[in-house]
């Protein structure tokens, strides 16, 4: 199963200290087929990561080695099942074998990959290319050219077009 993971961190000096070794057991993980894919958000203080496993005890028991947790510099942690946040669409496709690849860009979220959904969530809340761009530490010429990827997909060509392009993505087809 495939799991949705959101933590917030403390502001916490001992937070770029571990930094290192945080990234590394992410990056072993990554390699393993246990992390599909995560991001910093809002400065440092917020994550999110997919994960693959059997069931929600092992994403936590996965958490529980992460040096960040060890220190308890974890504030809150929300778990939530990709087949719960997306309905029987997701549980009706076949999965992926551990580290495959997506098919033409798209991921186990569906057409957009996790990171173009990170983008969208950020274009419905309001924010500009510019902001997007330093939230994800990117140039504002690599958010255009997700946007485009986004609208390509979802073939729709304005942000007011976004959130029913994004219901109708998630919702099942009857």
């Amino acid at each position: 199963m495939r799991f949705l993971v959101s933590r917030v961190f403390l502001e916490d000096g001992r937070l770029h200290g571990l930094r290192s070794a945080h990234q590394g057991y992410w990056r072993r993980l990554f390699h393993q087929g246990v992390l599909l894919d995560g991001g910093i958000l809002e400065e440092g203080c917020r994550e999110v990561l997919v994960i693959d496993a059997a069931d929600r005890e092992t994403v936590h028991q996965v958490l529980a080695a992460d040096p960040y947790t060890q220190e308890r510099l974890t504030l809150s942690v929300t778990v939530q099942s990709m087949d719960d946040l997306l309905g029987t669409e997701a549980r009706e496709r076949p999965a992926r074998p551990r580290g495959a690849r997506a098919v033409d860009g798209a991921d186990m979220l569906g057409r957009l990959s996790a990171h173009e959904w990170r983008v969208s969530r950020m274009m419905l809340e309001g924010l500009t290319n510019r902001q997007i761009a330093e939230r994800l530490t990117v140039s504002p010429r690599a958010v255009e050219q997700h946007i485009t990827r986004i609208y390509r997909k979802l073939s729709i060509s304005r942000r007011a077009q976004l959130a029913v392009a994004l219901r109708a993505e998630r919702e099942p087809v009857a």
